[in-house]
């Protein structure tokens, strides 16, 4: 079977590891790049021996399929031009500044009949991937509680810390906790761009559960964790480490298999005795670019849906909004 072939608009930072991933995926030729800048484009071209094209149009002639990896605030013009010409859409995160030119993009993507994908990377981490082991025991938080710290870097502050940062987060809550939001509360602080840098929000949910999340870029060290909080089960992610920790009340068997337990103890209040299972899901060493890219070339070949789609990524931006505009910045 022939491979697709594929460019990468945008070689910045994660321009450049998009490039780097599709040299080495299987199903994939790596036709070229293009960026605005030919200084940038020169330097690329001598760092990874791949052709650098002149012009936007002159790469989406040649390929079949695209990453988008420029500034969010060009997300739009370019992805409504790759789906014009036919070829197929990854979208880095935030799909777009708006919902719409989120709308936008969505909508030419399917009156041209091509794939859409977005790139909330967490969704491929394996701390998040190691719940679908969970789940047949149900995943229903009633709470969760998240942090995603950052120490300070340039890039990234044309946008406010919510579309930087926070909105991993948010995408991941509402894949957890599938209800419409009834409310949102939010705080947030300029502390060295004209956006807000640390910001604070509480998300509750129709059917009662509560998200707290906190994303800031301004902080002494590094923390992505997120917590989940339910009916005798609580359970630990570290987005950082990739590795989750999950610990379930009742009975053993009814929570995880006993052979997967490292731990097992015994919980007892006044004359209750129940048993915790503990279990620690390692990382398992996959990278979350070259998964997230995959999937992305798979759901092309088999004509299936992908796994981050354009509508799930609009309503994370529509919940990003919302929490930029309660804090007004």
């Amino acid at each position: 079977m022939a491979r697709l072939p594929v460019g990468v608009v945008g070689v910045g930072h994660l321009g450049e590891a998009h490039l780097k991933k599709y040299k080495i995926l299987p199903d994939v030729q790596l036709v070229g790049f293009w960026d605005i800048n030919p200084l940038v484009r020169e330097e690329m071209w001598k760092r990874h021996s791949v052709p650098a094209y002149t012009s936007l149009e002159e790469l989406l002639d040649r390929v079949g399929a695209v990453s988008v990896v420029v500034p969010t605030s060009e997300h739009a013009s370019v992805a409504i031009e790759a789906a014009e010409r036919g070829v197929h859409i990854f979208v880095e995160k935030p799909i777009a500044p708006t919902i719409a030119d989120a709308d936008k993009i969505i909508n030419a993507a399917e009156k041209n009949g091509v794939t859409l994908q977005v790139g909330h990377i967490e969704r491929f981490n394996p701390a998040f991937r190691s719940l679908h082991s969970y789940q047949p025991h149900g995943i229903q938080p009633q709470f969760i509680e998240s942090h995603r710290l950052s120490q300070f870097n340039p890039r990234g502050l044309d946008v406010s810390v919510v579309l930087d940062l926070m909105i991993h987060d948010i995408d991941l809550i509402h894949q957890l906790i599938p209800v419409t939001i009834a409310r949102v509360e939010a705080s947030g602080v300029c502390v060295i761009s004209d956006s807000a840098d640390i910001v604070n929000t509480r998300l509750v949910f129709e059917n009662g559960a509560v998200a707290n999340v906190t994303a800031s870029r301004i902080s002494q060290k590094k923390m992505r964790k997120m917590r989940l909080f339910q009916k005798e089960a609580y359970i630990s992610m570290d987005f950082a480490l990739g590795e989750t920790e999950l610990f379930k009340m009742g009975d053993l068997c009814g929570g995880f298999d006993v052979q997967d337990m490292m731990k097992m103890a015994t919980l007892e209040y006044g004359e209750v005795s129940k048993h915790i299972g503990y279990k620690k899901v390692l990382n398992d060493g996959q990278d979350a670019l070259e998964l997230e890219l995959e999937s992305f070339i798979c759901s092309i070949s088999s004509r299936t849906v992908p796994v981050v789609t354009g509508s799930e990524a609009r309503k994370a931006l529509k919940t990003a909004l919302d929490i930029i505009n309660k804090i007004g910045r």
